[in-house]
């Protein structure tokens, strides 16, 4: 899936797509992003504040109190507003950079 720009200030991003991923990532959390050996990519913000994105398009947050762990269609990372969508099978879910 190609990026593109979205109305809405975001930009959509296929979670399959490591190199694109890593990139929003890494600018979204403001951090290094670490690869796990099995390939999945990490921005950690804290101790139990994370997000992760498996090579197969899987991804799974911490945040306290909520989390997503699930295959995602798409993300959108809206930098300007520091949030990341996690958009699949017709759930949306929200992740606010701390």
């Amino acid at each position: 899936m190609e990026r593109r720009r979205r109305a809405d200030g975001g930009t959509a991003v296929d979670p399959t797509d490591s190199a694109t991923v890593r990139d929003h990532l890494s600018r979204f959390a403001g951090v290094d992003v670490e690869r796990d050996d099995d390939g999945t990519l990490r921005a950690t913000f804290g101790r139990s504040t994370f997000v992760a994105v498996a090579p197969d398009g899987t991804v799974t947050t911490g945040m306290p109190l909520h989390g997503f762990d699930g295959p995602a269609e798409r993300l959108i990372f809206d930098h300007e507003a520091g949030a990341l969508r996690i958009e699949a099978d017709g759930v949306s879910y929200t992740f606010r950079r701390p």
